[in-house]
């Protein structure tokens, strides 16, 4: 994932200290804040094309990497993921019925390659389905957090493909 400005710059500034459990350092760069304007008309085309979700903050100093491993301070790129995983000790859920609030699902783009994170924020049975409803809190590039369904996302974003927990 690379961050640009309208001229093709990227928007970024100093790392702050960031590592996993292990000690091993996670490279991230603290972002630039977006115009409020920018962020709300954002928001309106966000919602407009994903009326189900709901926004919870308007934040652009982080993407999605940054919301869910570093408490909203910086941006990490998606290509740390593995390590931090590892890291940390999560350890894959296959099935989401096992998930609980706090569990983490990665999206994937077309070419297998992370796209996104988000953090689980409710499961629910989908008795008429026979499935479970994931209701999951993410940062949407630079426009700020929703809440939305796993599968519900800009294609962008990609598809929910892998969840994964820390608990014990």
């Amino acid at each position: 994932m690379v961050l640009l400005n309208s001229q093709g710059d990227y928007i970024t500034g100093p790392a702050i200290p960031l590592s996993t459990r292990k000690g091993t350092d996670i490279p991230n760069e603290q972002l630039s804040p977006l115009l409020q304007v920018k962020l709300q008309a954002a928001q309106d085309m966000h919602l407009k094309a994903h009326p189900d979700a709901r926004a919870r903050s308007l934040s652009s100093l982080y993407n999605c990497m940054g919301m869910v491993f570093a408490s909203r301070r910086t941006c990490i790129q998606p290509e740390h993921l593995r390590m931090i995983l590892e890291d940390d000790g999560f350890r894959r859920v296959s099935n989401k019925g096992d998930l609980q609030h706090g569990d983490i699902v990665v999206y994937r783009d077309d070419e297998g390659e992370v796209s996104h994170v988000g953090i689980v924020a409710d499961v629910k049975a989908d008795l008429a389905n026979a499935t479970w409803e994931v209701l999951v809190l993410s940062q949407w590039g630079r426009h700020g957090e929703y809440f939305h369904l796993d599968e519900d996302v800009h294609s962008r974003l990609g598809k929910p493909t892998e969840y994964w927990t820390d608990r014990v």
